[in-house]
């Protein structure tokens, strides 16, 4: 009889649909020719398993049993599609008859353990999980430095220090996000929900573009509107942060905020986020000024995601964001932005693991307005500023958890100021692993 491997996951999109669809019903069709046949009830499961008909598989296999009981692996392979169905009190039931069975073989002892462990997971009031990202990356511009040395000084032409003027380099990238749930099991599903975010980047010669940054959020989540929105959730968060720029302190920030997630239709969905952040920023040997960009920060921002068909996603986004300074007037700006792409899956044309691939495509324009000219730049100029931003990402799944990326992209500001015009063109590549 065939492995449990066919019950893990819903089929890849390597399957033509016209294929499986074909393939049921011909399963369908010799089941009921022959409803006593082990085998043909077995092949059906297996493509009604495929075909995303679980409760179908689910009946054939469970007639398996009534014809004969000693079954161990129709047992686990029912604990695994109820398991998919988030039942795990019935999945526990199958899978712990498939151990009690005598002479169980050794594969299926072991799936049969490693899916009790998931379901002593998921019923667990605490979660805990993380992704961990290291890649290389390369920049034509890491330091995102202005093209030319003509920039503006007190309102007149200057020549800036060569080391100030964009250059290339070649650094490494960290990323990490841990997230933590606590689920209390009342009736709107109030969790405690707390995630952490680390990224840190080393140029392997402009070490001024050094960067790192810890972010942390923390608070309850529950359900609204019950009966009116099923899928429709409200977080209300505390936010802790800290950046260092060259290995120096930045700013220190704490605020709050709140999101609403809500499932819109069956393929739409919305992020609506507001956050409000103090910025503690102090002067250092390295940053002499920098108690200047003391302020606060408040920003909006809305996600929408629409799941096209199943291998391809759009989403858009708009967002607006207020800085505002407690000393230097020039450096309060308001920010908006918006942003568009899509994903895409394929099927694995190389590896054969079964796991799609994926290319995402996104873009991105922001307007920077600030409050007032800057005078040791130019006391007569208001600074304004647009940004273009766009990345291309593949992503190759080696399995469930570790995933290798390539992307390339571009960011392309323009300046009433010379002195805060760029442009960058990247280059990254790493591996993530999930856990």
């Amino acid at each position: 009889m065939p492995s449990a491997a066919w019950a893990q996951a819903p089929a890849s999109p390597a399957a033509s649909k016209g294929d499986l669809d074909r393939q049921y019903d011909e399963a369908f069709q010799e089941m009921l020719r022959q409803p006593a046949n082990l085998d043909v009830l077995f092949r059906f499961a297996s493509v009604a398993s495929q075909t995303g008909d679980l409760e179908g598989a689910i009946s054939a296999l469970e007639r398996m049993l009534l014809i004969n009981a000693n079954l161990p692996r129709v047992r686990l392979e029912l604990g695994v599609l109820y398991y998919r169905l988030g039942s795990y009190e019935v999945a526990r039931t199958y899978l712990d008859g498939a151990l009690k069975s005598p002479g169980l073989p050794a594969d299926v002892r072991t799936r049969a353990e490693q899916f009790m462990a998931q379901i002593e997971k998921q019923q667990s009031p605490s979660h805990f999980s993380g992704e961990v990202f290291l890649g290389l990356r390369y920049q034509s511009n890491a330091n995102l430095g202005p093209a030319t040395s003509d920039v503006r000084l007190f309102g007149q032409a200057a020549n800036l220090n060569q080391q100030a003027i964009g250059a290339a380099d070649w650094g490494a990238v960290s990323t990490m996000q841990l997230r933590h749930t606590y689920d209390f099991g009342t009736q709107d599903r109030t969790t405690l929900e707390t995630i952490f975010n680390g990224y840190a980047n080393r140029q392997f010669q402009l070490s001024a573009a050094n960067v790192s940054l810890l972010d942390l959020t923390s608070g309850p989540r529950f359900q609204v509107f019950n009966g009116i929105f099923e899928d429709m959730s409200l977080k209300i968060f505390g936010a802790f942060g800290a950046i260092w720029v060259n290995d120096t302190p930045y700013y220190l920030s704490y605020g709050g905020g709140a999101e609403a997630n809500v499932l819109l239709t069956d393929n739409l969905r919305s992020i609506t986020t507001a956050v409000w952040r103090k910025h503690a920023n102090n002067d250092t040997s390295y940053l002499p000024t920098n108690s200047l960009f003391r302020g606060t920060e408040y920003t909006a921002n809305t996600v929408l995601q629409y799941q096209l068909t199943p291998i391809v996603t759009l989403f858009a986004s708009g967002s607006a964001q207020r800085y505002q300074t407690e000393q230097a007037p020039w450096q309060s700006y308001m920010l908006w932005g918006i942003g568009g792409g899509m994903s895409f899956r394929f099927p694995d044309p190389v590896l054969k693991t079964g796991l799609p691939w994926t290319v995402s495509l996104a873009v991105g324009e922001q307007w920077w307005h600030y409050d007032a000219p800057d005078p040791i730049v130019d006391p007569t100029v208001y600074r304004n500023q647009s940004d273009f931003i766009g990345t291309i990402t593949l992503a190759i799944p080696f399995d469930e958890r570790t995933t290798v990326s390539l992307s390339g992209g571009r960011f392309a500001r323009s300046a009433t100021l010379p002195n805060y015009a760029f442009t960058n063109n990247n280059v990254m590549f790493g591996v993530s692993w999930r856990f």
